[in-house]
């Protein structure tokens, strides 16, 4: 039984990315997996939605109000890429093998973070994952908007298609942690996938093949580093290993759909995020929409995908910052040496987490964009002023303050509200993608 995916073959810059979710319907057919057909292929499908006009970079739809809730969801409220030659280094080094010493050592942290921190906090670390974190919200306020969420959940095809723009405002302000795995889900379409689609039944093969040793061993390898600290994938956790258990399982499901790109190391940090919030067929499904319709080609080797939005944030940079667009040139400051990882993690290795969490909710809803737009608000209030540019004047100063920004500019309230001031649509997406791409083509005629 071969299994292939259509979107690991053709050139990224005919892929569409898709940003809003399918409908949430549901059927009762049942089909053994044993009269799947023998070729089984991943089929990267949308159902049509009235009065939809989609581009490369999302769909676009005209802002809507919702009567009677005007007074709760108001959204006011609440230097060019480095060359093939230089991505492949930075990669390399972002994707360095685990050796079995550094792996012992990750294991023995984490067993040390659990018997130190017997507790965990709310979002189930043993201890504070970031240097910052901010306040639940007010029970009152938070199960007003669980109600909220219910009935767009419940409603989901109408809120896409006629009330979208509250959909984005409410994800602006934050999904409620009870239902983020579910909205999720309905947001990336994975729900269609897993439940509607003629995908339904891939995940239940994938998970049940031996997988290719090579794969395999990488993702043994790669099990402990990923959020050590996590009660799910910390080995004397109260779930054990259930959670590496997990994540292994997703990855090499993945692997079986894509023989031939395989296992990425960046895959992994997105794969236990989505864990933390659903089973894992679920995961599985949510991860490969993030493959396949928001981040296609990130993950294969090539990388020509991730080179192309340097491309894109180089010229963004360049049109909205000029001065650290000039200082990074006078440097030699590539996006190569800061973005992969922002990039191919979600930031999730980079933002605190509560922060992460918003910026997933946003990115979800409203594609790709969202990225750029954190990454523009960090370089920005990072290292954009004049004082800044004086405090790190050369190449390892400038990489260094990436590495280590201030706390203040990525606690959620701020960098939220600074990303919806951020002017950053469709059609300066679809635009800037398409420059880049006759760029590079012409820089390599």
């Amino acid at each position: 039984m071969q299994i292939s995916s259509t979107s690991s073959n053709g050139n990224y810059a005919n892929i569409e990315r898709m940003t809003v979710s399918c409908p949430p319907e549901t059927f009762d057919e049942t089909v053994p997996l044993k009269q799947i057909k023998k070729e089984l292929t991943f089929v990267i499908e949308r159902p049509e939605k009235p009065g939809e006009t989609s581009s490369h970079h999302g769909s676009k739809r005209s802002s809507v109000c919702y009567e009677g809730d005007e007074e709760y969801d108001n959204v006011d409220d609440d230097v060019a890429i480095a060359e093939n030659r230089h991505i492949s280094e930075n990669l390399e080094h972002f994707e360095e093998p685990v050796s079995t010493m550094r792996a012992q050592n990750s294991v023995k942290f984490a067993d040390n973070i659990v018997e130190n921190h017997p507790e965990t906090d709310r979002f189930g670390f043993f201890t504070i994952q970031n240097k910052c974190s901010t306040p639940p919200i007010d029970s009152k306020i938070l199960r007003r908007r669980e109600k909220k969420w219910i009935q767009m959940l419940d409603n989901w095809r109408y809120f896409m298609d006629e009330k979208f723009e509250l959909v984005k405002n409410r994800c602006r302000k934050g999904i409620p942690p009870s239902l983020r795995g579910r909205a999720w889900k309905y947001l990336s379409g994975a729900t269609y996938q897993m439940e509607v689609s003629s995908n339904r039944f891939v995940f239940d093969y994938c998970v049940k093949q031996a997988g290719d040793p090579k794969w395999n061993d990488d993702i043994q390898k790669d099990l402990s580093r990923q959020f050590p600290e996590h009660e799910m994938f910390a080995r004397v956790g109260k779930y054990g290993n259930n959670g590496k258990n997990d994540l292994f399982d997703l990855l090499k499901a993945w692997t079986i759909l894509h023989p031939e790109e395989g296992y990425c190391q960046g895959q992994a940090p997105i794969a236990a995020v989505l864990l933390m919030h659903m089973p894992v067929r679920d995961a599985f499904y949510c991860f490969v929409q993030i493959c396949h319709k928001y981040l296609p080609g990130y993950y294969s080797s090539g990388l020509e995908a991730v080179q192309t939005d340097g491309d894109i944030l180089t010229k963004l940079i360049k049109d909205r910052s000029k001065l650290t667009y000039r200082h990074f040139k006078a440097n030699g400051v590539d996006p190569a040496l800061y973005m992969i990882e922002w990039f191919m993690c979600c930031f999730c290795r980079t933002l605190p987490w509560p922060t992460v969490l918003r910026v997933w909710d946003m990115f979800l809803c409203e594609g790709v964009k969202i990225l750029f737009k954190v990454a523009l608000v960090l370089l920005k209030f990072g290292i954009g002023t004049p004082s800044q540019i004086k405090q790190y004047p050369d190449m390892p100063a400038i990489v260094t303050r990436l590495r280590n920004l201030p706390v203040e500019i990525m606690e959620e309230e701020f960098l939220v509200q600074k990303i919806s001031e951020t002017n950053l649509n469709d059609a300066d997406m679809e635009k800037l993608h398409f420059g880049a791409m006759k760029t590079r083509q012409m820089r390599f005629d």
